[in-house]
């Protein structure tokens, strides 16, 4: 359809200098935009009322990918996800970044006063061995360092040669991955860019569960080498996990939801109508740093994701 490129993830938060020592002290990366927002702006931006906001865009040097923070004031007391209960879904949980070399990462990480969860996976796909460990962050947002083999991960990040990459993909785990799979598809144009599955015993302590895990993931976008959607299914029995969806709204913290910006913001309301999408803030005028008047439109997904919609 439309959609110029994915941004990365909104992130709700309760400190926005807490975040910053996250993705600027430990990820490198470098604000580009800061806003105040009054009511008025929060509604029109994602139909939350009562609410203004603190913004700050985050993007990884030399690219257009990033984070938006954003603190509302009032904050909300309620934190979208649990570090006891990780599989849980319909909510974003993890941003991953590639990371070529993960003992440096890892060792940087924890020179900045921040910790992996002790599990650490290493399982085999086709494409090789991988390792991946897991960080809960402030508000309970999870960042993953992922490593592997460096030919793979060529065309599967945009920066390569750095300590951490962009933000390469932002995922969720599902109840109902087909449905959320379509939504994409009709409502945002998006397609199935790459396809994984993992049964290894470790990633399952990884996740936190002790059921077996038979993930399988579809990565959606625009391209593989530019960040993209993770839709995951854990394969856990019924009963053996909650669904966040209720919890996965402005104002609670934690990893909310994602920007895409595009050049038709009208043929995805449309399109998002006619599905079914909850329109959380329909098509309005606003002014956006550090872009100037832009057009805005905010969704909600099948599985609770907010996608916010940018049209410059």
């Amino acid at each position: 359809m439309s959609v110029r490129f994915i941004h990365g993830p909104i992130i709700s938060c309760e400190s926005i200098p807490a975040q910053r020592a996250l993705f600027e002290g430990v990820f490198g990366m470098k604000v580009v935009a800061q806003q105040q927002l009054d009511r008025t702006q929060v509604k029109a931006l994602w139909g939350l009322e009562g609410h203004g906001a603190q913004t700050v865009l985050m993007e990884t040097p030399k690219t257009h990918f990033g984070v938006r923070l954003v603190q509302f004031d009032p904050i909300s007391p309620t934190v979208i996800r649990s570090r006891t209960s990780g599989f849980d879904c319909d909510a974003l949980k993890v941003i991953d970044f590639y990371v070529p070399d993960f003992t440096a990462a890892n060792a940087h990480l924890q020179s900045k006063g921040f910790k992996l969860k002790d599990d650490i996976s290493e399982y085999d796909l086709p494409n090789g061995k991988f390792i991946e460990g897991h960080l809960w962050g402030p508000d309970e947002v999870v960042t993953a360092l992922i490593s592997g083999p460096k030919e793979f991960f060529k065309d599967f990040a945009t920066v390569t040669g750095a300590l951490f990459s962009e933000p390469q993909s932002v995922s969720s785990p599902v109840e109902d991955q087909p449905k959320v799979v379509e939504f994409y598809e009709k409502v945002l144009g998006l397609s199935v860019v790459h396809e994984y599955a993992i049964d290894d015993p470790s990633f399952s302590k990884l996740v936190g569960t002790p059921h077996k895990l038979q993930l399988r993931a579809k990565n959606i976008g625009m391209k593989k080498s530019e960040p993209y959607f993770g839709i995951i299914h854990y394969g856990l029995p019924k009963g053996a996990y909650a669904s966040l969806k209720s919890r996965a709204v402005f104002p609670n913290r934690g990893l909310a939801g994602g920007t895409l910006f595009v050049d038709h913001i009208h043929d995805h309301a449309r399109e998002a109508k006619a599905f079914g999408a909850e329109i959380l803030a329909p098509v309005a005028s606003t002014s956006l740093s550090p872009y100037g008047e832009a057009q805005s439109l905010t969704i909600r997904a099948p599985h609770g994701v907010i996608h916010h919609l940018i049209e410059t």
